[in-house]
């Protein structure tokens, strides 16, 4: 086994949900939004200390979520703080009554780059049910325009579904209109709301890969959840990445995040995961550092090891670039170290 093998980015991306408490109840909330904020959340001092020990990552992309982050009256001075520690900070909102034109211009003044909203469909109808509220699309496409306004940029989360997979190109079009910077394209875990029903198969999942690499001309395309989607890129590039730090040679190219290798997710208690979608706690910030976590973590460690997978994961030639989806793996086995489903790809072919 190699160094190599058991690397992780030197940046990773930091998420941290300051809060679970959310006005809305979205059917395919992963995260199980709450009516109040818990008394286990971090404090505002605590926060202050935990946007010190994100700072001390460096990380290539660092997001405030939530729930909703607006429920927390001290946001907007979490925000002040980690741009103040050299931190580039973008938010993640939810299209409550909490948003307001005024909200996202404080967002903007305190230094927030970005804000992030979700559209999992272009005709507001569509999305709306696939929410489970009425206005929401609206209330989004609100949002966008006010921090349009406010001049900062706007990133936008899609979920991909069996319910919204024959509508990307639409999504694609109307993001591309609105000036959006970035699609993040979440492919389904089935947790919280979300159900094993809506998610698509391994042979449909390759064909929304055809798209991507089609829609990444108009905008800038971030995949969540499906690490196989290197090995897509690999095959049609005729050409061999030879380490994780190095699988991203074309800047143009969609970026496939990497649980417990290119990614780190505090909760609104402290724990530290590999994925907002893997329930798994690595340890909690309240009593060990977060970059002794992310760096040497058990669960980390375990999860960077491919000698650990099972299944035709273990025997991918692709392995030490992808690996595979573990919150996938575990939400539909119940085994960490499992085969990624939603992955057409037979190894030896």
């Amino acid at each position: 086994m190699t160094s190599i093998e058991l690397d992780y980015a030197p940046h990773p991306a930091v998420v941290w949900e300051v809060t679970r408490a959310c006005g809305l109840h979205c059917q395919h909330c992963p995260m199980g939004a709450e009516a109040q904020r818990s008394p286990l959340e971090l404090s505002t001092y605590e926060g202050y200390k935990t946007i010190d020990q994100i700072a001390t990552l460096e990380p290539s992309r660092f997001v405030i979520s939530g729930g909703d982050p607006l429920e927390r009256e001290d946001v907007f001075q979490l925000i002040e703080y980690a741009k103040r520690r050299g931190l580039d900070p973008a938010v993640a909102l939810s299209p409550t009554s909490e948003l307001t034109q005024q909200a996202v211009a404080s967002i903007a003044r305190k230094g927030a780059s970005r804000i992030v909203m979700s559209l999992d469909d272009a005709a507001a109808l569509r999305h709306d049910a696939l929410r489970g509220i009425p206005g929401t699309f609206a209330a989004t496409l609100d949002a966008v325009r006010w921090a349009r306004e406010s001049g900062i940029a706007v990133e936008i989360n899609t979920l991909i579904s069996r319910r919204n997979a024959a509508h990307l190109s639409d999504i694609a079009g109307l993001l591309d209109s609105l000036g959006v910077e970035t699609w993040n394209l979440y492919f389904l875990v089935p947790v919280g709301g979300a159900k094993m029903v809506d998610v698509l198969t391994a042979e449909e999942v390759e064909r929304v890969f055809d798209f991507i690499d089609s829609a990444a001309e108009l905008i800038k395309i971030r995949v969540i959840e499906a690490p196989h989607y290197r090995r897509h890129r690999i095959a049609k590039m005729s050409g061999d990445w030879p380490d994780f730090a190095g699988y991203q040679s074309d800047e143009s190219a969609p970026v496939a995040t990497h649980d417990a290798r290119g990614v780190v997710f505090i909760s609104h208690s402290g724990e530290v995961r590999p994925s907002e979608l893997l329930p798994l706690s690595a340890g909690n910030i309240r009593y060990r550092a977060l970059g002794a976590i992310f760096r040497g973590g058990d669960l980390f460690v375990a999860l960077r090891d491919p000698r650990n997978l099972k299944g035709k994961c273990s025997r991918c030639e692709y392995v030490r670039v992808c690996g595979g989806s573990r919150a996938r793996a575990f939400a539909a086995t119940g085994d960490l170290f499992g085969s990624d489903s939603l992955c057409a790809y037979e190894p030896g072919h």
